[in-house]
């Protein structure tokens, strides 16, 4: 797959303006999905962001209430191919944590240690601006034209 780049609505400093910029996706990992987002919920929690009453590391990409249609995965993915519709889980879950393993994936540890640095669930981002990573809120990251998810 080459290059991926897409119009993203940025966070740089709390009490400004979102700008839309161009990102560039860095290559996929195994367990990643590519979404064309179709729609984004505006929710009280990306204010809060914005506002400053919830910190997350800047600059990020806001949005967690997203849907669309997957446009590729990773080597890893076997549950959706492209083409599928999908909704984004904001609280994605590893499968094999000691939450995970007793059927409570909305505790995963895994999401509520990397969510917060505005990772992805194996800990980085795939999203850059001029060769700068980009944080990912809530493993979703939707008021972009693509985000990716676990």
């Amino acid at each position: 797959m080459s290059p991926v780049t897409f119009r993203a609505a940025v966070l740089h400093e709390v009490g400004q303006p979102l700008v839309v910029e161009r990102l560039t996706l860095k290559p996929l990992g195994p367990h990643d999905v590519l979404v064309q987002i179709r729609a984004s919920g505006l929710c009280h929690t990306d204010l809060e962001v914005i506002q400053g009453q919830l910190f997350y590391p800047r600059p990020i990409v806001l949005g967690h209430e997203g849907a669309g249609v997957v446009e590729a995965v990773g080597a890893g993915v076997t549950l959706v191919r492209p083409g599928d519709h999908v909704v984004c889980s904001w609280n994605p879950s590893c499968g094999h944590c000691f939450y995970c393993d007793r059927d409570q994936p909305i505790l995963c540890e895994v999401f509520t240690r990397t969510q917060p640095r505005g990772q992805l669930l194996d800990g980085a981002s795939r999203l850059e601006l001029d060769g700068r990573p980009v944080h990912h809120f809530s493993a979703v990251s939707s008021h972009a034209e693509f985000c990716v998810v676990h």
